[in-house]
């Protein structure tokens, strides 16, 4: 009886090791090739964020597939990530900006919102809403004036007229954008702003110009821990008032 159960168990142990065996070098090969992709990533390069901590994060991880879509896009794409811009308006803080790319058509300026859920809200209104299953609400500041900010910043710096910026709000593709108003600044998933971001073919700046702006604007990104508490500071004031 032992004898046989013991057979009974070797087989079902076999078995079981036949079958999940594949699937878990299926699994693995598909996380070592994404924690390569990211690692050669421009996001990597500038943040040095782990990849775990990065997936862990829902607006890290957001502001990665950003990137990842640009780099999957364009050839040798400029691109920079996390940038503390100071303050268009408000002395002694600063502003941060989740991507920018810069390439012929003008500098695009990226809103990344990577919410699951309906999405509802309007260009003139102070707070949009997210609705997600038993009805649950969350209200979030428009990112269609929070990124208006930022561009606003960004003239500031580079002294560039606006007709050069471009403002994007990218929400996740787990979202559905339900009942958007805005007729100036695209809002979009992901999946349709990669499709059209491709569509700007201006000729704006040349090769030497991008460079120039790129590099002006790096230093932005290169800041110390300080600055990033401060600036979480100022927000986290600015919401308790």
């Amino acid at each position: 009886m032992t004898t046989l159960l013991t057979e009974l168990l070797e087989n079902i142990f076999v078995t079981l090791l036949v079958i999940f065996t594949p699937i878990f070098l299926v699994l693995a090969s598909i996380i070592v090739y994404k924690v390569r992709r990211y690692k050669r990533s421009q996001y990597y390069e500038q943040t040095r964020h782990s990849y775990v901590k990065v997936v862990q994060d829902t607006g890290l991880y957001g502001e990665y597939l950003c990137v990842a879509d640009i780099e999957s896009t364009f050839s040798q794409p400029l691109i920079l990530t996390n940038l503390y811009l100071p303050h268009p308006s408000k002395k002694d803080r600063t502003t941060e900006i989740d991507v920018v790319f810069i390439n012929q058509a003008g500098i695009h300026v990226i809103e990344s919102k990577n919410y699951s859920g309906w999405i509802f809200g309007r260009a003139r209104d102070q707070y949009w809403t997210q609705t997600l299953p038993r009805r649950r609400k969350h209200r979030f500041f428009n990112p269609i004036k929070q990124n208006e900010l930022h561009l606003k910043a960004i003239e500031q710096v580079l002294g560039l007229d606006r007709t050069h910026l471009h403002s994007w709000i990218v929400f996740s593709n787990r979202s559905t954008l339900k009942q958007i108003e805005s007729s100036d600044v695209p809002v979009l998933n992901r999946q349709q702003w990669a499709k059209q971001l491709t569509t700007y073919q201006d000729f704006v700046f040349n090769q030497d110009e991008q460079i120039q702006l790129y590099e002006t604007l790096l230093s932005f990104t290169q800041v110390d821990a300080a600055v990033m508490m401060k600036h979480v500071e100022d927000i986290e004031s600015a919401y308790k008032r």
